[in-house]
């Protein structure tokens, strides 16, 4: 090797040397922010209706639930004087690349809309005969 290359060499060892040393105290900061449970709307025709998620949630709709996405679920809407209904939802997990999440955790149907129908009359109670003496 020449004379002038091995300053070289030893300046750019030296400038390695002191990258290395400067990133080991930069503090690693994630610039990702961190994942959140994605949002269910819930809606009923007629409003006012709870709705039940089968992991444990409840309001009244219309209403929002943080739900966190793991597998599909269900959501009951009761209301006095409807017939109860139940509706499947799906969750759909996050499709991950190699370095970022690339779409959102994400639920279907979004939102989820309830048409609630009226619960039959309920019968008049039997009337009992009179029998005769």
């Amino acid at each position: 090797m020449s004379s002038a290359a091995r300053p070289i060499g030893t300046l750019a060892c030296l400038a390695l040397a002191s990258c290395s040393a400067v990133s080991s105290n930069v503090p690693i900061m994630d610039l990702l922010p961190a994942p959140t449970a994605p949002t269910l709307m819930i809606d009923s025709t007629p409003p006012g209706a709870e709705a039940r998620a089968s992991y444990g949630g409840v309001c009244r709709t219309p209403c929002e639930l943080p739900i966190p996405v793991t597998d599909t679920f269900t959501v009951t809407y009761t209301l006095e004087g409807y017939l109860p209904q139940t509706i499947p939802v799906r969750a759909i997990l996050a499709v991950k690349s190699a370095l970022i999440d690339t779409t959102p955790p994400r639920f279907e149907p979004n939102p989820l809309l309830a048409d609630l129908k009226p619960a039959p009359p309920p019968e008049p109670p039997p009337v009992k005969k009179r029998q005769r003496p």
